[in-house]
């Protein structure tokens, strides 16, 4: 069953860019850290695995690393009598509420389990002004239906896929050489040099766990340097 994915992305401000400014950029710092000339569809490795090896790295820190900038707002305008849509292309999870801009309210989102207690058959409920929500797997399923065209909005967490698999405009300029760092390993390794793979593997290991102890500092700042239960001591 094709479910209604009509989510629209609000507009996010984007780093200032640098050196690396998109996805071709990157590639062109792989290309002049391997020295092998320009990529293409028939060099090792080719132009295209080096890109795919970019946006793997981006979805590799998008689930590591507790970004701020990994929130991201998306709008969805509802069918009348339709309760169940697919979540956004991006979805990594709700970061905040789901906002009813028609009605001008908050939706709550509970648990499945809690749903299917409250409208254990949707079919057999009224259409009319949403009431609560709920996510299974990368399904949001709305209770009651809407009887109109009812708008969303919604604060979610990317994966770092994108609808446009290409963008890194919402990676500050230091992750995107770290991108660079994984696909120059992945490279070396297709190249059998595995002795430059470990290099920039360690690289770009060593890049990531900083980003995540100053995530962790970060967050141990807003907390006042206090823990708030003895789980956090």
């Amino acid at each position: 069953m094709a479910l209604t994915d009509s989510w629209t992305n609000k507009d996010a401000l984007a780093f200032t860019a640098g050196t690396l400014t998109d996805i071709s950029a990157c590639v062109t710092e792989v290309e002049s850290k391997l020295k092998r000339g320009t990529l293409s569809a028939s060099t090792t490795p080719t132009s295209n695995q080096v890109r795919n090896w970019l946006v793997r790295a981006k979805q590799e820190l998008a689930e590591a690393r507790n970004y701020s900038w990994r929130r991201q707002f998306v709008t969805l305008t509802c069918t009348g009598g339709t309760s169940v849509y697919a979540c956004p292309a991006d979805f990594g999870g709700a970061a905040g509420p789901l906002r009813d801009l028609t009605n001008d309210r908050v939706v709550h989102i509970t648990s499945p389990h809690q749903f299917d207690l409250l409208y254990p058959d949707l079919a057999e409920v009224s259409n009319g002004q949403v009431a609560l929500a709920t996510v299974r797997d990368r399904e949001l399923w709305l209770a009651p239906a809407p009887d109109g065209a009812d708008v969303f909005e919604w604060e979610i967490y990317r994966t770092g896929d994108d609808d446009t698999s290409t963008d890194f405009s919402w990676l500050p300029q230091i992750e995107r050489f770290r991108c660079c760092d994984f696909a120059l390993a992945e490279s070396f390794e297709a190249l059998h040099d595995f002795e430059k793979a470990a290099y920039y593997r360690s690289k770009w290991e060593y890049g990531l766990g900083k980003s995540k102890v100053a995530d962790g500092k970060k967050k141990w700042t807003t907390m006042g340097y206090r823990a708030r239960s003895v789980f956090q001591a």
